[in-house]
């Protein structure tokens, strides 16, 4: 486990504030990415003031964010689709049980076991899933991960501490 720097609500009415939060080590399916953009859609405010709670309540603190463009910095031995200096993107989804019905037939966003990018628990018993801008994320080695291109950086806002 190490520490990570990332933005967090720590209530519903809290706003964002610095944070540094808990983050696991890389086992052998996953990419360790160093997170360089993040974007924040209206589920990631929902969730941050705690307005879905009937389905799925929040875990505070929460660090809303995700569509997560970044650099790899490591991965796991049994990685084949990414090496370190690569830019990835992933989107909402960060893992799934790949074993259901749906997750055979390539349907992983309906898996019931899935894992959302944030405020869902780690499914290797550790820290929740927690994104963090100028931070790292580690990701299982999916097809949820897609290579990035090379694009200016003017298409991205950038947060600052």
């Amino acid at each position: 486990m190490y520490k990570a720097k990332a933005y967090s609500a720590a209530s519903a009415t809290s706003p964002l504030a610095f944070d540094t939060i808990p983050r696991r080590d890389t086992t052998d399916r996953d990419v360790q990415i160093e997170i360089l953009y993040c974007g924040i859609c209206h589920s990631d405010l929902h969730t941050a003031r705690n307005e879905w709670s009937s389905i799925m309540p929040t875990v505070y603190p929460v660090v809303p964010g995700h569509e997560i463009v970044g650099r790899v910095v490591k991965i796991g031995s049994a990685v084949t689709k990414f090496k370190p200096g690569d830019l990835a993107g992933v989107g909402c989804l960060v893992d799934s049980d790949h074993t259901c019905p749906n997750c055979r037939d390539g349907l992983e966003q309906l898996c019931p076991n899935q894992t959302l990018t944030f405020n869902s628990p780690d499914k290797h018993n550790t820290a929740p899933v927690i994104p963090g801008e100028k931070s790292f994320t580690v990701r299982r080695d999916s097809i949820f991960w897609a290579k990035c291109k090379a694009i200016g950086s003017a298409h991205f806002v950038r947060l600052r501490e």
